[in-house]
């Protein structure tokens, strides 16, 4: 089989998945499909193949007496490796216009480089210079927030308390990877201080729509309160 094998498929319209016999491929080489069967073939929506066609004309169909594109099994071929070609990252407009013999040139380029293993460099990954500081606001203040009724004015504090328990959980999570696989330890490592910086930066956000909403954040939350001025940001 030739290098691009992998990107040739063939359709049994009888029973998907089974090999043609010579008889059934005959049969179907006479057949014609509708968009919406030939976009379930596809496994695309029958919108996108009729946005190649109105475009691009990606296929010879023929339209029936209703108007409707009837497609031969060679245009289903056709349309196969398009997709597939799509898929792999080129722009429609620039192999729609490719035949057969060019659109499997094509294929066999990407045959030959998926047959090399992947290499990705090594990144380097930039800690931040800072240690994040320790937790201001604990799960009790956070979830009260988060439950604030939503006749408050803003909604503000209730989303940044649900950013800041999924910001520390994530914190939490990735000093428990840090011990638990060496392997990982320094990413994980970065991991951990980046959520505790985002999670120091969410913080004084809350501080912040806390006292313009008039609310203090404590042990417990009281409303129409002006919490006490704000740090310097």
């Amino acid at each position: 089989m030739g290098a691009a094998a992998y990107l040739i498929i063939r359709f049994n319209t009888e029973s998907p998945g089974e090999l043609m016999s010579e008889s059934n491929a005959q049969a179907a080489a006479q057949r014609h499909y509708r968009s919406a069967a030939v976009a379930r073939m596809l496994r695309m929506p029958v919108a996108t193949l009729r946005i190649w066609e109105r475009r691009y004309r990606v296929s010879g169909a023929a339209t029936s007496a209703a108007g409707h594109r009837l497609y031969s099994a060679a245009d289903v071929r056709r349309l196969a490796l398009l997709r597939q070609l799509a898929t792999l990252g080129h722009a429609i407009g620039a192999i729609a216009a490719l035949d057969m013999d060019g659109l499997q040139a094509v294929a066999r380029t990407h045959a030959s480089t998926l047959a090399e293993p992947l290499r990705l460099p090594a990144l380097p990954l930039d800690l931040p210079s800072d240690t994040a500081p320790p937790r201001r606001f604990d799960d009790a203040v956070l979830g009260d927030v988060a439950g604030l009724s939503s006749t408050i004015a803003c909604e503000c504090p209730q989303h940044l308390a649900e950013i800041l328990i999924r910001l520390t959980q994530f914190e939490a999570y990735s000093a428990d990877c840090r011990q638990r696989s060496p392997a990982d330890a320094e990413l994980h490592a970065y991991l951990q201080q980046v959520a505790g910086q985002a999670r120091a930066s969410f913080e004084n956000a809350l501080e912040r729509v806390a006292i313009h909403e008039g609310l203090l954040l404590g042990p417990t939350l009281q409303f129409g309160t002006l919490a006490p001025p704000l740090a310097a940001l």
